[in-house]
């Protein structure tokens, strides 16, 4: 039975990690943009309630059938409806054998096989209160949630008595009349003890506060730094994905030469002549400048410019010479070869892993620091002027 639930949330897992591949810089630089940093706790309470939407249908639409022809595999007059409503109850009574002068016997009450399921439909939708109120904290009453749990929950059922909708030629599943109830109970249920688990998270009302006060400090932080820089690099990344596609290009070093010089563009000579802008920045609402002046602003982008690309270019020499570098087992250069190849992992590992810890330091520091990239030419962030 376990398994039952679990294809489900398992499911909404993987369909969460892809969705979270593709929107997790447009949703950090969102966060930026409108709060001047990254709420981790709405955050998260963002991405779990995207989980829990996922898992609530995904328990309602699996496990698919096999075929398409449900039809054929139900008996001639299958009822697809239950109108009677709580009937459960009548289920539970008439077949768990409670013996009303015997307490031991009203065990029985929870173990029916009813009673799990209607706590299950109870349970299904009793999140979707909690996260309206957090949502809407001033707006949402008890007979708002009503309403919309009332729907949500026959949007639920409609999916199931269309087969899919109309995917598969029969339902495969009951519409029954007490999962209309059960649900719209779980949601104004969930609405009504939210104020208690909420207690718990910072509220939106604390989350405006900190970003009054993170704005008034004029302070570029690290984060969008890094947002601008990886918003860059996407930007080459794509359009290369698109010319490799067109043109068939299938080899490092074209790859790398595209990559280093995307970056160069963006990186360096954007920046050099529209005054510190880059795409990224500007979609972040800062710009660069020059911090000392023992460098001429050119030199001072060119050295963080190489400072930023000087892994990467690493990384893809290594690659190169992977591909390029195979030796037959009978060559005198074969030891050798491998000796080198080794090396190299090794080496570039520990700068993966200098690299990691690094961002990881700067990003994780209350006090404002800078990125080695930075540090190293002299240049930081400052906020655009409005």
């Amino acid at each position: 039975m376990m398994s039952i639930y679990a294809t489900p949330i398992i499911t909404a897992v993987v369909v969460l990690l892809f969705i979270g591949l593709f929107t997790a810089i447009p949703w950090l630089i969102h966060n930026y943009r409108k709060y001047g940093f990254l709420s981790f706790w709405y955050t998260l309470v963002i991405f779990s309630f995207i989980f829990y939407a996922l898992s609530a249908y995904f328990l309602v639409i699996l496990p698919l059938p096999e075929v398409r022809d449900t039809c054929a595999l139900q008996e001639v007059g299958t009822n697809h409806f239950q109108l009677i409503p709580f009937y459960f109850l009548y289920e539970i009574f008439e077949e768990s054998h409670i013996v009303w002068s015997e307490l031991s016997t009203y065990i029985n009450f929870f173990r029916h096989g009813s009673f799990l399921t209607s706590f299950l439909n109870v349970l299904i939708l009793f999140p979707l209160g909690v996260f309206m109120k957090y949502f809407h904290p001033r707006t949402m009453t008890a007979i708002r949630m009503l309403l919309i749990g009332f729907l949500i929950s026959l949007f639920f059922e409609t999916t199931q008595i269309t087969g899919l909708y109309g995917i598969y030629n029969c339902p495969y599943r009951l519409f029954d009349v007490n999962d209309l109830l059960l649900n719209t109970t779980g949601a104004v249920a969930g609405y009504l003890v939210a104020p208690a688990i909420l207690a718990l998270l910072p509220s939106q009302k604390d989350v405006m506060e900190k970003s009054q006060r993170v704005l008034k400090e004029d302070v570029v932080r690290p984060l969008p730094q890094l947002l601008a820089i990886l918003t860059d690099y996407v930007l080459v990344t794509v359009s290369w994905f698109v010319f490799s596609f067109f043109f068939r290009w299938d080899d490092p070093i074209i790859y790398s030469v595209y990559m280093a010089t995307g970056m160069f563009l963006l990186q360096f000579v954007q920046p050099f002549v529209f005054n510190g802008n880059t795409i990224g920045s500007t979609i972040l609402r800062f710009h660069l400048v020059k911090s000392r002046t023992e460098k001429s602003w050119g030199s001072a982008l060119l050295t963080r410019w190489f400072a930023l690309m000087a892994l990467w270019l690493t990384s893809q020499l290594f690659t190169i010479i992977i591909r390029y570098s195979t030796l037959d087992i009978d060559s005198a250069y074969y030891a050798f070869n491998v000796w080198i190849q080794v090396i190299m992992m090794f080496l570039l590992s520990l700068l993966i892993v200098a690299l990691i810890i690094h961002v990881l330091l700067v990003l994780l520091r209350r006090k404002v620091c800078y990125f080695y990239f930075d540090k190293l030419s002299g240049i930081r962030a400052q906020h655009n002027r409005k």
